[in-house]
């Protein structure tokens, strides 16, 4: 029990891992609250199996999805920029209008297998580890654990260029960046762009983790990344060896314990939305009563750990 319990919590936390590193990029490094996220995540997913059936390797269905996640990201963008609509709003838009695309992509069905179709998780390679009743999800994590630290060094790299300190520091302070020259729209929607894709990434690898495509999969999507995030970085928000991208890692396996224990003792599934946002509540709450120096100093240690 305990020992699927712990395998359950890290595959499922690693893949909301992936979430959370798309809604770190706009929440906590743009500063851009973003609701297309509970959008993003199912395109990615249905442009994914919708592409693997038709015969299309699943690396590359992957690859669509990140540009499919992008273009939703492009998206809100567009509309905060060139419409002066509110971040919020752009992005309660964008998740809207998906709803309907992504109904009419998996033609109206909730549910979708992918049967035997090879997947990243079910090919050639890894039908030579089934050795036990725990092979699957072992080598599902080690997957996993793979994408997330290869992801995770790609961003810490990329946060490092002159595009990702930029990045920065829009979200920071726009005007100071501005001021010395940034077009600060350019890198919003830089930063949309990326945010959005990881998260279409994350919806498809999920997909073929669960072995089938959810259309409701999203819902609650943004709380739970959101959670990751909050947590993660609020443990280690003093701490100048761990790495944002690290602590949003963290974040989401914390959050997705919770989540999992709440289950494992007994409580219905009928709750658990509500549970969930009962645990993003407590985190805000101790996130705001921490003791803390001031919040432009945070920023900027945010910022510096990114």
């Amino acid at each position: 029990m305990a020992v699927n319990v712990l395998l359950n919590i890290l595959q499922q936390g690693l893949c909301y891992a992936l979430v959370a590193l798309g809604v770190y990029i706009s929440y906590k490094i743009l500063n851009f609250p973003d609701l297309t996220v509970d959008s993003s995540f199912p395109l990615g997913g249905v442009v994914c199996i919708g592409l693997i059936q038709v015969g299309c390797p699943y690396i590359l269905a992957i690859i669509v999805a990140f540009i499919a996640g992008a273009s939703a990201g492009l998206i809100t963008a567009f509309l905060h920029l060139k419409f002066k609509i509110n971040n919020l709003l752009s992005g309660i838009i964008t998740m809207t209008a998906l709803l309907s695309i992504n109904i009419a992509l998996s033609k109206g069905r909730t549910l979708i297998p992918y049967n035997d179709n090879k997947t990243l998780f079910n090919n050639n390679l890894t039908s030579h580890f089934a050795f036990n009743q725990y092979s699957s999800a072992i080598t599902n994590i080690i997957i996993l654990i793979i994408i997330v630290i290869a992801l995770k060094l790609i961003l810490d790299l990329f946060f490092k260029t002159k595009r990702g300190f930029m990045l920065r520091a829009v979200g920071d302070n726009e005007q100071m960046s501005v001021s010395l020259g940034s077009n600060s729209g350019l890198y919003k929607l830089l930063g949309l762009c990326l945010a959005n894709g990881i998260v279409g990434v994350a919806g498809a690898i999920y997909s073929q983790y669960m072995r089938y495509f959810d259309n409701t999969s999203g819902t609650g999507m943004v709380v739970i990344a959101l959670a990751s995030v909050i947590i993660g970085t609020g443990i280690f928000r003093k701490s100048l060896i761990i790495k944002g991208t690290t602590s949003v890692i963290i974040g989401a396996l914390i959050y997705t314990a919770s989540l999992n224990i709440v289950i494992a003792i007994g409580v219905p599934s009928t709750y658990l939305k509500l549970f969930m946002a009962l645990i993003f509540a407590i985190v805000l709450i101790i996130n705001n009563y921490l003791p803390d120096k001031k919040r432009g100093k945070r920023k900027m240690e945010d910022i510096s750990n990114a």
